[in-house]
């Protein structure tokens, strides 16, 4: 009689250990991906995602997708495509499309003050910062595959999006407290301080 009421015992405890284990996984991926819902939370996490692993910097293939991520944040009205920086057409080395700068679209919109916000999708990020950081400091917003420029409105908005500020001045302080990742060149430093 004593082993059943152990057992019953023991067998409940495993039942309720595998329901406890169970999350907001509808779709097998778990629960700390994109795709899953949870973000990574904890219980008592208030919404903030200091407890859980890097989620890396937002990714958008496409101009479209660059667009939706800035619109959904900031705003991005009357987007048309630019190969180059207008202000610099006339010189070689400026912002543009193609292998120099590794960026294989350009496009600019208008903030709320129209003021120009600059959408770039990059497939050669590497390139991307070597030029940025020749050229000197610029307003870079960095993500996966994408980068942004804007005015103070637009970076201001942009700030906690996941997008890192490219930083290659060896003067600029970045403050304690804030993410300082390597850049892809030397002497360029990804950080969420946007100054």
């Amino acid at each position: 009689m004593r082993t059943r009421g152990v057992v019953t015992v023991v067998a409940a405890v495993l039942a309720l250990t595998a329901v406890g284990g169970c999350g907001d996984d509808e779709d097998g991926g778990g629960s700390t991906g994109a795709g899953g819902g949870g973000y990574g939370q904890s219980a008592g996490s208030g919404g903030r995602l200091m407890d859980t692993e890097p989620q890396g910097r937002p990714s958008a293939p496409t101009m479209a997708g660059i667009e939706a991520f800035v619109s959904a944040r900031t705003t991005c009205t009357d987007l048309h495509m630019e190969d180059v920086d207008s202000d610099h057409e006339d010189d070689p080395e400026a912002e543009q499309t193609g292998k120099l700068w590794g960026i294989k679209e350009r496009a600019v919109c208008w903030d709320a003050k129209r003021m120009g916000v600059t959408l770039m999708s990059v497939d050669d990020m590497k390139s991307f910062q070597t030029q940025a950081r020749q050229r000197g400091p610029a307003g870079y917003l960095v993500g996966e595959d994408f980068v942004v420029t804007g005015g103070p409105t637009t970076r201001a908005d942009l700030r906690g999006s996941g997008l890192l500020a490219l930083v290659c001045d060896p003067e600029t302080e970045i403050p304690s407290g804030y993410t300082k990742e390597k850049g892809l060149v030397d002497g360029c430093t990804l950080t969420d301080f946007f100054s």
